[in-house]
């Protein structure tokens, strides 16, 4: 007799990942990238990227560098205690007039063999809380 007649749905999906095991990149309306432990690491631990941005595609991309003295490689640096890290992209944001609303999570950032992030700005959901009321 089989059990799994058609009164059963398969469930389509999967666990949810614990924050230190995924990918998590935002970037807020201030220009600053967020990169949790996780892609920080598997970027290579850079300490500066490239920025670059297609128009076409709407997509931006970390390119890690290890080189500091160049101009256009901006330093990643550490943020909070969990080991996540920050890069101020503002001047970059404004070139490109990327200007988020809320702080925006990217739903799936890739990131190749090289070390390279890509974020699709199609791609994102908001995670920012609404501002408080002042009393």
């Amino acid at each position: 007799m089989d059990l799994l007649t058609r009164e059963f749905e398969r469930f389509i999906g999967s666990p949810t990942e614990t924050y230190y095991d995924r990918l998590h990149i935002t970037i807020h309306p201030d220009g600053t990238i967020l990169l949790n432990r996780k892609a920080f690491e598997t970027m290579g631990k850079p300490q500066n990227v490239y920025l670059n941005y297609s128009r076409a595609k709407d997509t931006i991309v970390l390119e890690p560098t290890q080189v500091s003295m160049s101009n256009n490689a901006f330093p990643v640096k550490i943020s909070g205690r969990q080991g996540g890290r920050r890069i101020q992209a503002n001047p970059f944001c404004k070139h490109f007039r990327i200007k988020p609303d809320a702080a925006l999570k990217f739903v799936s950032p890739h990131i190749d063999a090289v070390g390279r992030a890509f974020l699709k700005l199609t791609e994102t959901v908001v995670v920012s809380r609404s501002p408080r009321k002042k009393k």
